[in-house]
């Protein structure tokens, strides 16, 4: 970013932050990594990412601010200095979290380079770290059974729900009882702002309706989910879900992500196919798909036995 010789700031040098102009080099200052995160974080709001994944941001390049200083240059953090640090994070945090770090610092550098603001080499150098492939166990027929047998009405209707329909977390906690439509589908608002039509079958249905019907008046524009103090919270909904599955005393983890991965499995293994599956969980692309759906072992020993090859040639059975 070249200034015109004939420019004269219309602001104090000051009032610039980090930003400023150098005495000796007639341009602008190194930016400084704290103004060029504040810089980034307010335009990815004005540029419309929710909420959530603003907040996200913050986090992670706030803790690269504290660890770096807010007035070092973004182009003086080369990228043997980040890994050094990504490393020391490992000790506490999962793979996965490292992973998202590599991708938050990533989209930093690139936007600064975007905006001609920094070259930031360091950041755009990383390379995303090989993350292990964990199956997340999906709760069994029986675990579900169990859970409803013990659930109230709000602990049944949310049950139903994140299995009918594989919700993220924050997508159901954002939900509004209007988003119950008439034709019996959901209108959800999915990550990224993008909305999406979500079908629900006829017993989630009927325990939403059951659960609406043990609260006075709720109007179309209150939370689907209400908790003592308005909206139920992400918080509160995991904690419910995880009180429940105490209660039931179920061996599999009991949290919202596992009635994602639940829901599934359990649509293909049903006669569900990955295209729709996609459009229902949100997701741009099959390749996230791919990480949510394992069938078990059962399954496989289930589908093998209909599909053998060789049992269809010698006409073998069972």
């Amino acid at each position: 970013m070249r200034i015109a010789p004939d420019y004269s700031p219309t602001c104090a040098p000051d009032s610039f932050g980090e930003v400023g102009i150098a005495p000796d080099s007639g341009g602008l200052a190194p930016l400084g990594i704290g103004t060029a995160v504040d810089f980034f974080c307010a335009a990815k709001a004005a540029e419309g990412a929710s909420p959530r994944t603003v907040v996200w941001y913050q986090m992670i390049l706030g803790r690269a601010v504290r660890r770096f200083g807010r007035p070092r240059p973004v182009d003086a953090i080369p990228a043997a200095e980040l890994r050094t640090w990504l490393l020391e994070l490992r000790t506490s945090l999962a793979p996965e979290s490292i992973a998202g770090y590599v991708r938050g610092l990533k989209a930093f550098g690139n936007w600064c380079v975007a905006e001609e603001l920094a070259g930031a080499p360091g950041f755009r150098a990383l390379r995303r770290p090989h993350v292990p492939h964990r199956l997340i166990a999906p709760f069994s027929d029986a675990e579900l059974r169990g859970l409803l047998a013990l659930a109230d009405e709000r602990e049944r209707a949310l049950v139903l729900l994140l299995l009918d329909t594989g919700l993220r977390l924050s997508e159901l906690t954002s939900l509004r009882v209007g988003d119950v439509r008439a034709d019996g589908t959901l209108h959800v608002m999915g990550k990224g702002a993008k909305e999406r039509i979500v079908p629900i079958g006829t017993t989630a249905r009927r325990a939403l309706g059951r659960y609406l019907g043990t609260r006075a008046r709720a109007a179309v524009a209150d939370p689907l989910f209400a908790g003592r103090q308005g909206a139920l919270s992400p918080r509160g909904t995991q904690q419910a879900i995880a009180r429940l599955g105490r209660r039931a005393g179920t061996g599999t983890r009991c949290s919202p992500h596992t009635f994602r991965h639940t829901f599934a499995r359990g649509y293909l293994v049903n006669g569900g196919d990955v295209f729709s599956l996609q459009q229902i969980l949100g997701h741009a692309t099959l390749d996230m798909v791919r990480r949510y759906v394992t069938l078990s072992e059962a399954d496989l020993v289930a589908r093998h036995r209909t599909a053998s090859p060789a049992d269809r040639l010698m006409g073998s059975r069972g």
